[in-house]
């Protein structure tokens, strides 16, 4: 399965904003990877709390803590993004040292539990019991246990260290009158002399107790910030018109990306075509808002003959797709849409079906997407012309979205 990591910020800017990973088990495995291939990402981690920055992992919106970092990671995007600390205590907040300590040390239990647990049997009173098999195993189990839970509280701590939770002393500032700008106990200190950590924020100017002077009318002067917050948001779209960037790179057929040129599973993209025998009514061949069940016949038969040349050789008839635009509205958000669809050839004037396929296209885009398919219509002999049936097996889409069949022999392709 595909986990997609997401870097904002100046991450994104440095290391690719969107990562593609295969089979991780945890969020721990994304951090771990990604420092694995961009060894500057781990050096940026490992000394960002030097400069104030802190990382928010989320997913499905959710920030994620310590623990959750080694559960499974599931199948929504997983997002690493920047932040500024001005406040101690581990909490959402994780210090780039912890996460590159929790990707790299949490997997490995034996780095704390098996071999000290086994040493001190072999030097203390469990010496000769510990040789058997089943009280060693016994031994690097618990080993295993203690070495998890330890190492969670030694990456609790260093987390702590980095980013200390002051203490506002419980007896309330001083009552004392002669605080000024020059003393310690300014307005960029607390009453006791302290930076102030009590207000929610990456910035802190104001000291709790501290006078603030109140300028009435026009001034020429600055101010102190009491409190500043920072929220990291992707503001290129901050209407949420769409759920993700529209565009040709999300749409899929049958689940494959196709290319122009190279077939998959017999289809590949187009932008123009020429048949040198042309079946196509480009005007009755389409579905206007299509939906489950509508189903049509190509207004134009076509023959079958191999002895007849291309126009009418089996093996060079070809069925061309395409939509006018690809998605669905849900309110005011354009949201990925589908369309799954059978084709079969019939023979004309009866119910017999000789060949038949299909696929589902699916993706957001609001442009025209062009896909054909490399159709055996399976002649029979003697039985010289067939029909064209289109169907719409399921459709969840917008009612401007158009489903245009074209069809002929011989197709130039560009």
């Amino acid at each position: 399965m595909q986990q997609v990591v997401r870097l904002l910020g100046d991450l994104g800017e440095r290391y690719g904003a969107e990562h593609a990973f295969y089979n991780l088990r945890t969020p721990a495995d994304a951090i771990k990877l990604l420092s694995i291939n961009y060894p500057e990402f781990k050096a940026e981690l490992i000394t960002a709390h030097e400069k104030g920055i802190g990382y928010r992992v989320l997913q499905a919106g959710v920030d994620l803590n310590f623990d959750e970092l080694q559960l499974p990671i599931g199948q929504n995007d997983l997002i690493i993004t920047p932040v500024l600390v001005g406040q101690g205590g581990a909490g959402k907040i994780f210090a780039g040292i912890g996460l590159i300590a929790i990707s790299f040390l949490l997997p490995g239990a034996g780095l704390f539990g098996t071999y000290g647990m086994l040493t001190g049997a072999a030097t203390g009173t469990f010496s000769g019991l510990a040789a058997t098999a089943g009280l060693a195993g016994t031994l690097t189990t618990v080993g295993t246990a203690i070495s998890a839970i330890g190492a969670t509280m030694i990456l609790g701590g260093v987390t702590e260290m980095l980013s200390p939770q002051p203490d506002i002393g419980v007896g309330g500032v001083s009552t004392r009158d002669d605080l000024r700008a020059t003393r310690p106990e300014s307005v960029n200190r607390g009453a006791d002399g302290q930076q102030s950590y009590a207000y929610l924020g990456a910035q802190n100017t104001v000291g709790v107790g501290a006078t603030i002077p109140v300028a009435y009318g026009k001034v020429l002067i600055g101010s102190h910030v009491i409190s500043a917050d920072v929220d990291v948001a992707d503001e290129s779209d901050p209407l949420k018109t769409t759920t993700r960037t529209p565009g040709a790179d999300t749409v899929t057929v049958q689940g494959n990306k196709l290319e122009f040129g190279a077939r998959r599973d017999d289809m590949a993209r187009w932008n123009s075509v020429h048949f040198l025998n042309n079946r196509s009514n480009t005007a009755a061949d389409r579905f206007t808002d299509p939906k489950k069940d509508d189903e049509l016949t190509a207004a134009n038969n076509f023959r079958l003959e191999f002895s007849e040349g291309p126009t009418k050789d089996p093996n060079e008839y070809f069925v061309f797709l395409e939509v006018n635009k690809l998605f669905e509205l849900v309110g005011e958000t354009k949201t990925d849409g589908f369309i799954s669809y059978q084709i079969e050839s019939r023979r004309q004037d009866t119910d017999d079906i000789h060949a038949r396929t299909g696929g589902t296209i699916q993706g957001l885009i609001t442009e025209p997407y062009r896909w054909y398919h490399k159709f055996d219509p399976n002649k029979a002999p003697h039985i010289d012309f067939y029909n064209l049936d289109i169907k719409i097996l399921d459709a969840s889409v917008d009612s401007s979205v158009n489903f245009i069949i074209r069809h002929g022999f011989r197709p130039s392709i560009s």
